[in-house]
């Protein structure tokens, strides 16, 4: 069953809005004007001695992934060109025995519609974070404007908008972590959520992105009284929290928390503790594997749905289809 209904989204500076005819709210790709396959990847464990010298910290780090299927002429007309993770990207750089960097990056779909490879920003983005994450102990905002510095001056993108979340893993257990856009890091201890980032949107759908536009499409969005969305790393979010032994962290798309809830992540921990124990990389497969299930069920009560209906004041059902990409990093 397709669940049909209007949604109300931002077009310009100003917020001037308009109704939308939208068969599937679920396919809704994200704005960026203002107003199938799995893989899996683990890397080594590092010990680490915090600077007490009391213990010592054990990180792994596995990733699991599933791309939207894409089967309309928008992406049908840019195959070849996306991502294995479609407009999702990722990196997990391990800089020295002692400490590593993780980062994930949500490309905005929106791109796609004039014909750009939307996967493309956040590919060369994560490729460049990871390449500067080699220099020991630059902090993630620092990372992420290095990043798009980069990948600007060279000229590798010629069209685009993406989300973008790092977390440095110090070798004191320290977690640092800088935020820009709707992506999401989430530190779970004893099977409960301890830690989380908070959401950067400029409305529904709409979240803070580093973008790359032609100077032409800026001025004739200018023209016609609109702007794009264009953040600048400085506009990151800044947290860092301690982290203990036996600690669960994930960074996560918004292909996760559009559809899961974080009392359903806890559940999913508590649930399956002894395969978290046992296979990281099982486990976070399964849990992707689920959320894949979840998001294309018509009658799931998802996160994105029930905003769709606080926003609406309608009730709406069912589950947002799009890029889901999860790192899992298990504290020892």
């Amino acid at each position: 069953m397709l669940w049909m209904l209007v949604l109300i989204t931002s077009i310009i500076v100003g917020w001037s809005l308009i109704h939308v005819d939208f068969a599937v709210y679920g396919q809704l790709r994200r704005g960026f004007f203002s107003g199938k396959g799995s893989w899996g990847w683990q890397s080594g464990t590092s010990s680490t001695v915090p600077q007490d010298g009391s213990q010592q910290f054990n990180y792994k780090a596995v990733v699991a992934f599933q791309p939207k299927d894409r089967d309309d002429p928008v992406y049908k007309a840019l195959a070849g060109k996306f991502s294995p993770t479609g407009e999702d990207n990722y990196f997990i750089r391990s800089v020295n025995p002692t400490e590593f960097y993780a980062g994930v990056a949500d490309g905005v779909g929106g791109w796609a519609e004039h014909g750009y490879d939307s996967s493309a920003i956040s590919r060369e983005l994560c490729s460049a974070m990871s390449e500067f994450a080699l220099s020991v102990g630059v902090p993630p905002k620092k990372l992420i404007e290095l990043g798009y510095d980069k990948i600007q001056k060279e000229g590798t993108v010629q069209v685009g908008g993406t989300t973008a979340i790092v977390a440095h893993f110090t070798p004191e257990g320290k977690l640092q972590v800088a935020n820009l856009g709707d992506s999401w890091c989430g530190v779970f201890r004893n099977d409960q959520l301890a830690f989380q980032t908070k959401y950067q949107t400029v409305g529904f759908n709409a979240p803070y992105q580093l973008a790359i536009v032609p100077e032409q499409m800026v001025k004739e969005a200018e023209r016609r009284g609109g702007s794009y969305i264009r953040n600048q790393p400085a506009d990151a979010d800044e947290y860092t929290f301690q982290l203990e032994k036996g600690d669960i962290v994930f960074l996560a798309t918004d292909g996760v928390t559009d559809n899961v809830a974080t009392e359903d992540m806890e559940l999913f921990l508590k649930d399956n503790q002894s395969l978290v124990g046992s296979d990281l990389q099982k486990a976070s497969q399964e849990f992707v594997d689920k959320t894949v299930q979840l998001s294309k069920d018509p009658d799931f009560p998802s996160v994105f749905a029930q905003e769709v209906s606080r926003l609406t004041g309608q009730r709406y059902m069912g589950g947002k289809e799009d890029d889901i990409t999860l790192v899992v990093v298990k504290v020892e």
